[in-house]
């Protein structure tokens, strides 16, 4: 009698021994998944970032391209005013 109580004591605490580390286990696995979506979180909000910087330039550039077609057509407009009234300078002088 003795014994088999000596044997279910020892298969008690063996199983709360297992219990604990299954908790264990499971609160390192909660830990590790809470810590993956922090670093998801970070790598999103740096690439939300990179994307706006990138958004940004993007739209600098369209709009130096913008106002160098912009002074390209003034230059353009100006040289052929310019020949018109020459044009028509040489027509008037003869």
């Amino acid at each position: 009698m003795k014994e088999e109580q000596l044997e279910g004591e020892l298969i008690k605490k063996q199983v709360e021994e297992e219990i604990e580390r299954e908790k264990l286990r499971d609160m390192e696995r909660k830990k590790r998944a809470a810590n993956t979506r922090e670093e998801f979180k970070i790598a999103n909000e740096e690439l939300l970032q990179v994307q706006a910087e990138i958004a940004l330039k993007e739209r600098e550039e369209e709009r130096r391209i913008l106002e160098y077609a912009k002074k390209r057509d003034a230059l353009d407009h100006l040289k052929k005013t310019k020949e018109e009234e020459r044009f028509k300078n040489k027509l008037d002088t003869r």
